[in-house]
């Protein structure tokens, strides 16, 4: 069963229909993954942070977590703060 449709242009473009992008949290700028799985085409949203992200804005050193939940919750939003800031 088939969630939306959507036509390629004569450029190779295609556009997501809003309900697809309500569904799955997709917002303009986000990027999505093309990938074949069994011989059949499947699109994927690709995630907002990298592990690496995650690992640093939690100061996770070998494994280890150093932080209280607030500290954890001050860290997360200080390191989006200054990556998704204006330059």
């Amino acid at each position: 069963m088939s969630l939306a449709r959507s036509r390629i242009t004569a450029q190779g473009q295609v556009s997501v229909p809003s309900a697809v992008m309500k569904k799955f949290g997709i917002a303009p700028g986000d990027y999505i993954d093309w990938e074949l799985k069994d011989g059949n085409l499947q699109v994927r949203r690709v995630g907002k942070f990298t592990l690496g992200d995650v690992a640093t804005a939690l100061d996770l050193q070998q494994g280890v977590l150093h932080k209280t939940g607030p500290e954890l919750l001050e860290g997360v939003k200080e390191r989006m703060r200054r990556r998704h800031a204006v330059r």
